[in-house]
């Protein structure tokens, strides 16, 4: 359970890192200044906002969860390390816009440091129910079914995409 949860910290660290990596602070501080790379995170973030507000569903092509699926199957450290991927990939409808939004932020102000602390925190406070329904598989019968709450708390979050897209 303990390495599951640490599997979806890493794969979302890797994602930040990478970010980082890739562009490093001079870049993103530059790209931080360029109206239309503005403007294009400008209509990113209506695109994530809109599918929070149902508008769409963002899904992956189903043929990289299959994949990923049959990878957890081998067992031992590999095979949990890809069903914290799978829970990654199944889970992108709902995690994407606001890992969209992280990374939007760091590159927008420029911040090595950024999407590397948006992962840690953002995947840190995923994994820890994960790790803690596997630790304690019980509690997961005194949870709340999925319904209208739930959407209240997708058009919330919607209205949070939209104000980040204004600022």
């Amino acid at each position: 359970a303990v390495l599951y949860g640490i599997s979806i910290i890493v794969i979302y660290l890797l994602l930040g890192v990478g970010v980082s990596a890739i562009f490093g602070a001079s870049v993103l501080n530059e790209m931080s200044t360029d109206p239309w790379f503005n403007l294009f995170f400008f209509v990113l973030l209506l695109v994530f906002a809109a599918s929070f507000l149902g508008a769409f569903e963002l899904t992956l092509p189903s043929s990289w969860v299959n994949k990923m699926d049959r990878n957890s199957d081998r067992g031992g450290l590999v095979g949990i390390f890809f069903m914290a991927f799978t829970l990654a990939l199944v889970s992108f409808s709902c995690t994407g816009p606001f890992v969209g939004t992280v990374l939007v932020e760091a590159a927008t102000t420029g911040d090595f440091w950024g999407p590397i602390v948006g992962m840690v925190g953002f995947s840190s406070a995923l994994a820890l129910p994960f790790t803690l329904f596997a630790i304690f598989p019980g509690w997961l019968s005194g949870l709340p079914k999925s319904g209208g709450w739930l959407n209240s708390v997708k058009v919330v979050l919607g209205f949070i995409e939209l104000a980040f897209a204004l600022k």
